[in-house]
């Protein structure tokens, strides 16, 4: 059970209520994440302005682009134990073409020798660790790799997503949001 109220939509008012508006033109419902988040409306707006450029906006225009996003996000929700972000973005990288295999390797220590994922996956899958375990700083040969695969625009997108989920999973353990039934969770949206 949270460890602080979830806000109901059918009881949201003011700028909760016009945050919540927008999450559903996101991702089709709110999730318990957002109804906790929405204790601050302005940190839920600020979550969807970067989850919607940088991932939504790309779903149809660069699905490579988007499964790389989603093994970052996969990769530093593993290394941080966090339940509830897994159960969204699993699914979420399944629908988007990640195979079994590839989300497996993601969440493994062996993910650079995993015949399942390609260089520039797993080039972003190591940055994400580098950037979760804080080593990114002292890892010039991660951010060789990255540099190798991904423009300077998209390394930075990564690395925000890469810090965005560590904040997400650290806030959903530490409040203990609870985890939806796996028909109530997010999904992608027709655009």
């Amino acid at each position: 059970m949270a460890r602080v109220t979830m806000i109901p939509p059918e009881t949201a008012q003011g700028e909760t209520k016009t945050v919540y508006d927008g999450v559903i033109r996101q991702w089709g419902r709110i999730s318990n994440f957002s109804k906790v988040l929405a204790h601050q409306p302005a940190a839920l707006a600020g979550w969807m302005l970067p989850n919607e450029s940088i991932r939504l906006n790309n779903v149809k225009s660069d699905p490579e682009y988007v499964k790389v996003q989603q093994l970052v996000i996969i990769k530093t929700s593993a290394l941080n134990r966090s339940a509830y972000c897994m159960s969204h973005n699993v699914p979420l990288g399944k629908k988007v073409g990640l195979t079994e295999a590839q989300i497996a390797a993601a969440q493994g220590a062996n993910y650079l020798a995993s015949p399942d994922l390609d260089d520039r996956q797993k080039a972003a899958i190591r940055w994400a660790e580098a950037v979760t375990t804080m080593t990114a700083r002292d890892d010039d040969l991660a951010f060789a790799a990255m540099k190798q695969h991904f423009s300077e625009k998209q390394i930075v997108e990564l690395t925000v997503f890469c810090g965005m989920w560590n904040y997400s999973n650290r806030l959903c353990e530490a409040l203990h949001v609870d985890l939806e039934h796996p028909d109530k969770r997010i999904e992608f949206q027709q655009k």
